[in-house]
């Protein structure tokens, strides 16, 4: 390990320079700082599992589309700091849902804006946050962005690329933590072995922006982006007990299934902007539902119900969903939409947005697999349990009580379902095979909770709207049995509600349409 040295380094000499205009033409002097080790010691507060920031008073707010690529990740990195310790923090204003959750924040908890038109600016108001700043050089080597990300934190400084170094001297920012130029994960996970929470990893692509690091700065997340390799189980296998892995990796299953055996659940999070400040939503009023009226149950008659796909995803919660949700006909007929229970922690003020504006038509599901993306099946039992346990505690915190399961040929392992089952917040479980055709089974828990399987997936490729309409309509209509009960499970990103509308439209007029709500209770009620 390299002993601690600073070298002072005037601009002017040979060995660096770095251009600054001064009023009396002198130029600035430049601290480099190599400081090895650095040792994690920060406490952040928690909610129910995950770390946030200060509570929230006001934000600086900066339009995103007025920065370039590497100026959105010095201001994320700098988001990430200035939450650590202010209540006063930085906003990037993406436009669409993102202006939504802004003007939610002015509106529904009184926090203040300011507007910053420059990160000059920005980085001068914060100046006293900073401690220096980490540089990368994207263009040579994209890896160093991922370095400099993981650094940040730990370091109380901001990631610079090459391209801004200047300008952010000239802001006043002189002193260089570290330079990772021509260095990339793996050597900053050997070289600073106790600088990171155990309670989280992040898997980012170095092609991403601003998403997302400004809550790994917050945190103190180490960030990688490697595959699903054996030195990925290992990075996750080093976590703590109930640790998430947040971001994306590359190819879906196997990153949810080498997370899991790691005992980690992953938390979709790659295109999730401003994390860092909507996590310092402290919100300790209760959230609720507006459920319906559970129908009495008729004779001759099937019943449906719709479940849209992929709120597990933090990212599709804080946008995609948002604009799906505002689709006009919504309302008009019963739905139900997954999202993901860690925005009780992560983004409250999201999550009650949408109870607020929902109406009675619309139910939540937890997304897949409860708080988080993971296969059931293949985490460790120990794990699988200290998950379930906190799951509990987020259902009932976000009024939630049926979870939608994503898993692979599980179906009949009823002694996982009784693990999720046996807990008082959970009420039932739609099962949704990966890569599977739906076959609609029903099951009961040793404690008499239904396991519904999906029976038809409104998915384009797969099935189109004239192929679910026929479908149900052929169906039994005898509430008393099984095969008189039809889960459509609805692909978000190639169906919209417009396209559950064609397929309700065309129902028999002895189908009803219920909320998944609704749709677990007549289970219940007619099958046990």
């Amino acid at each position: 390990m390299k002993k601690d040295f600073i070298l002072t380094l005037l601009v002017a000499a040979g060995i660096g320079c770095f251009a600054c205009s001064k009023t009396n033409n002198q130029s600035p002097v430049v601290t480099i700082i190599d400081t090895l080790p650095v040792k994690n010691t920060q406490i952040l507060n928690k909610g129910v599992l995950h770390q946030k920031g200060m509570a929230l008073k006001s934000l600086c707010v900066i339009n995103g589309n007025n920065l370039s690529a590497e100026q959105k990740v010095l201001v994320a990195t700098l988001q990430g700091l200035v939450a650590k310790t202010s209540s006063e923090q930085i906003y990037i204003d993406e436009g669409g849902p993102s202006t939504v959750w802004l003007n939610y924040l002015n509106s529904k908890y009184g926090i203040t804006l300011t507007n910053y038109t420059t990160w000059p600016a920005l980085v001068d108001h914060f100046k006293s946050k900073i401690s220096g700043y980490v540089l990368y050089n994207r263009a040579k080597n994209e890896k160093s962005l991922t370095a400099a990300t993981s650094l940040c934190g730990p370091m109380n400084a901001i990631a610079v690329d090459k391209s801004l170094e200047t300008p952010l001297i000239a802001a006043g920012i002189t002193t260089r933590k570290a330079d990772v130029r021509t260095r990339d994960e793996k050597w900053v996970y050997s070289n600073y072995p106790l600088a990171f929470s155990k309670a989280l990893a992040a898997e980012l692509t170095p092609s991403i922006n601003h998403h997302l690091r400004d809550y790994i700065t917050l945190t103190n997340a180490f960030t990688f982006y490697d595959g699903e390799t054996p030195w990925r189980k290992t990075v996750l296998q080093g976590l703590d007990p109930e640790a998430f892995c947040f971001g994306y990796g590359k190819e879906e299953f196997s990153m949810v299934s080498n997370a899991a055996e790691a005992g980690v659940a992953m938390l979709p999070t790659d295109l999730a902007a401003n994390l860092a400040p909507l996590s310092s939503i402290y919100d300790t009023a209760s959230f609720k539902q507006k459920t319906g009226t559970t129908p009495v149950t008729e004779s001759n008659v099937h019943y449906v119900t719709f479940l849209v796909s992929d709120g597990d995803n933090i990212a599709f919660d804080l946008w995609s969903l948002q604009s799906y949700f505002s689709n006009p006909v919504r309302g008009t007929f019963n739905m139900g939409y997954t999202i993901s229970p860690s925005l009780v922690d992560l983004s409250p003020a999201t999550l009650r947005w949408y109870y607020e504006n929902a109406s009675a038509k619309d139910c939540f599901v937890a997304g897949p697999s409860g708080s988080g993306y993971t296969f059931p099946s293949k985490m460790p039992v120990a794990s699988l349990d200290k998950y379930l346990d906190r799951l509990n505690t987020f259902m009932g915190k976000a009024n939630l009580n049926i979870v939608n399961i994503l898993d692979q040929g599980v179906i009949g392992r009823m002694d996982l379902w009784n693990k999720y089952l046996s807990h008082s917040n959970i009420d039932g479980l739609i099962y949704t095979g990966y890569g599977e055709a739906p076959h609609g089974s029903i099951q009961f828990s040793d404690n008499g909770k239904p396991v519904i399987e999906a029976r038809d997936n409104l998915w384009a490729g797969l099935e189109e709207e004239s192929t679910v309409i026929s479908n149900i309509n052929s169906r039994p209509t005898d509430p008393s049995d099984a095969s008189g009960y039809t889960l459509v499970f609805v692909h978000a990103w190639t169906k919209d509600l417009s396209s559950i509308q064609t397929v309700i439209n065309g129902l028999n007029s002895n189908v009803r349409v219920v909320t998944p709500d609704a749709f677990i209770k007549l289970v219940k009620k007619n099958l046990k």
